[in-house]
């Protein structure tokens, strides 16, 4: 028969010999492993989290700004255009202005009404000035003003007729005797010059020069298919082109005054327009062919929007056609 008695116990296994604690360092190494993974992962869980939320959030604020600035540039373009209606209209009185404020503010409303915004669009302020017009043939071919004594100018424009038989042909050499030019003379006794002329290649050229001196050709565009040709001075653009230093920055934002003189009117045919602030705030002085009515300058608007993600709040000043500071 089998001798199934138990024997004696195992000395080692119950009170712990070499190998049971080498086992048990083992099985500590392998538990401390796992803690160390676990809280790896998790880190990297933590970390991942948190990059997306920033980067959730970051979109958030992008977002808001394009929309603040979509609302603000809809309500500058905006006004600026009902200024610019209202003047060519005629006369402007200020409360024409300030009800058709009160018309595109409730068509900003029902706009942003639909995207789950509200709008209000309020006038602060109306400086006054005045819009000069007039054809170049009906002045003065040697000297005629435009506008003395201004503070500001903005949508200066004249659209030139680019047909060699009424704009004069010329160079930079021959511009400042043979081409219609305007003089741009301020208070501190600087002047800058701008001509007008058809090139000897046949485009329309615009040159700047200083204090009466030989000019220097600044764009040109070619004439082919165009009635007339705008030359933008406070946009600085010729034709549909950008032309950069146009304008002088001195009259940006002056200190002083200037006056501003159309000479040899003879060498180009179309019609000028220009809004000014003269430093009375009242009438200008301009040649008696030309035009002048009372007009809106400038207009200071305040906007307010706010849907469940944004308020905004600004004051902005409002003079379309007016050159960058």
């Amino acid at each position: 028969m089998a001798d199934v008695s138990l024997g004696p116990p195992d000395r080692d296994r119950l009170f712990g010999g070499d190998g049971a604690r080498e086992a048990d360092r083992a099985q500590l190494l392998l538990v401390a492993g796992l803690v160390i993974a676990v809280s790896l992962v998790t880190l990297v869980v933590l970390l991942n989290a948190t990059i997306y939320s920033e980067n959730v959030a970051t979109r958030g604020i992008e977002s808001t700004d394009g929309e603040a600035l979509e609302v603000r540039a809809t309500a500058v373009g905006g006004t600026g255009e009902l200024i610019d209606a209202a003047n060519r209209a005629g006369p402007t009185d200020p409360e024409d202005i300030e009800d058709s404020i009160g018309d595109l503010d409730a068509e900003l409303s029902r706009s942003y009404a639909e995207r789950g915004g509200v709008t209000h669009l309020n006038l602060s302020s109306v400086g006054n000035g005045s819009r000069v017009s007039g054809e170049l043939g009906a002045v003065d071919p040697n000297a005629s003003l435009l506008a003395g004594n201004v503070t500001r100018t903005r949508g200066f424009v004249i659209d030139v007729d680019p047909d060699p038989g009424s704009l004069n042909q010329t160079d930079p050499a021959g511009a400042v005797d043979d081409a219609f030019h305007v003089d741009l003379n301020d208070s501190t006794g600087g002047s800058r010059q701008v001509y007008v002329y058809n090139g000897t290649d046949g485009n329309v050229t615009v040159a700047v020069g200083e204090n009466g001196s030989a000019p220097t050709a600044l764009c040109e565009t070619p004439p082919a298919g165009r009635s007339r040709v705008a030359v933008d001075l406070t946009g600085e653009r010729l034709g549909d082109r950008p032309c950069p230093g146009l304008w002088p920055r001195s009259l940006v934002a002056p200190d002083g005054t200037y006056n501003i003189t159309l000479v040899n009117a003879d060498a180009a045919g179309g019609e000028v327009t220009a809004t000014v602030r003269p430093v009375s705030g009242g009438a200008v002085t301009s040649n008696p062919d030309l035009t002048a009515t009372a007009a809106v300058y400038e207009a200071t608007i305040e906007l307010r929007y706010r849907t469940a993600d944004l308020r905004f709040e600004t004051t902005v000043r409002v003079a379309p056609g007016e050159p960058d500071a």
